[in-house]
């Protein structure tokens, strides 16, 4: 799944490429990627999503691992893009390829802004500006993991409870780190993922602190890590992933100590370690 870094690579490369323009039409191709934000009913919610033809694409933001589209008049459609999600601008002329769900043109048919998802988790909601605020209030996400201040971020990690991989995977406690980046942070601050969140100094907080920002700002730099079917929306691949110190690396020394890379499984999730760089907080 795209993570912080991916999707905000996304995000400032759909700025470059769409901002400014105007929905000229809207097909889709798979309904059920349109996602409803109440109880539409089919007829009602393809009645929603015309309304944002004629409007202009005025912002393109990040929420967490979520694109927000602004458009005029008030309208907007949140993108997430789970497992396989690719937004994409091509020229109308391009071929389209298998897995394209969604086409918005734009510009009189100038260019096209395409959804594509092999595995289809991921989807496109239309919302009205009260929509979006009232998912923005009940989804519960945290703040960025790029904006949150260290005494935040340190009071919020001392009210929590359980192990660190957990806790620093949870949306609501910071909106947009996931499997590939935690584990990344974790390997620099020199963290075992198993740690508890309660027992680490002050010293190893402000740490993994900066290790996280280091680390997601590293990836941004590199357009993000592209392990399987994550490109930015030229169709350009992240360079980050030649740059991992432990995720995926399982059975290769470590870039530090030399020893092997362990895999092992917390809270549900494949987690890369060093067992020797990584410690245990009691």
């Amino acid at each position: 799944m795209p993570e912080l870094p991916e999707v905000e690579t996304i995000v400032r490369s759909l700025r470059a490429y769409i901002l400014g323009r105007k929905i000229f039409s809207i097909k889709v191709f798979l309904p059920k990627i349109i996602r409803s934000a109440g109880k539409e009913t089919p007829d009602k919610l393809a009645a929603k999503h015309e309304e944002l033809v004629g409007k202009t694409l005025i912002n393109i933001s990040r929420l967490g691992k979520n694109i927000i589209l602004q458009f005029s008049g008030g309208w907007y459609a949140r993108v997430h893009l789970k497992m396989t999600g690719q937004l994409l601008v091509n020229l109308p002329e391009d071929p389209i390829k298998k897995h394209t769900h969604v086409i918005f043109s734009l510009d009189g048919g100038k260019l096209d802004l395409r959804y594509r998802d092999i595995r289809q988790f991921g989807y496109i909601q239309i919302l009205t500006e009260q929509e979006l605020a009232d998912w923005v209030e009940g989804d519960f996400i945290g703040p960025d993991p790029l904006e949150i201040s260290f005494p935040c971020f340190l009071a919020r990690l001392r009210s929590r409870k359980g192990k660190l991989k957990a806790v620093l995977l949870n949306q609501a406690f910071l909106g947009g780190l996931g499997n590939i980046y935690v584990d990344e942070t974790l390997f620099q601050a020199g963290i075992h993922p198993e740690s508890s969140s309660l027992h680490l100094s002050d010293e190893e907080i402000s740490s993994l602190y900066q290790k996280m920002q280091s680390v997601l700002l590293a990836a941004i730099q590199y357009k993000g890590s592209s392990i399987r079917d994550y490109v930015e929306s030229s169709g350009e691949r992240g360079q980050y992933q030649n740059l991992h110190q432990v995720y995926g690396r399982a059975g290769l020394p470590c870039l530090k100590c030399g020893t092997r890379i362990e895999k092992i499984r917390v809270a549900g999730r494949g987690t890369y370690l060093c067992p020797l760089c990584q410690k245990v907080a009691r």
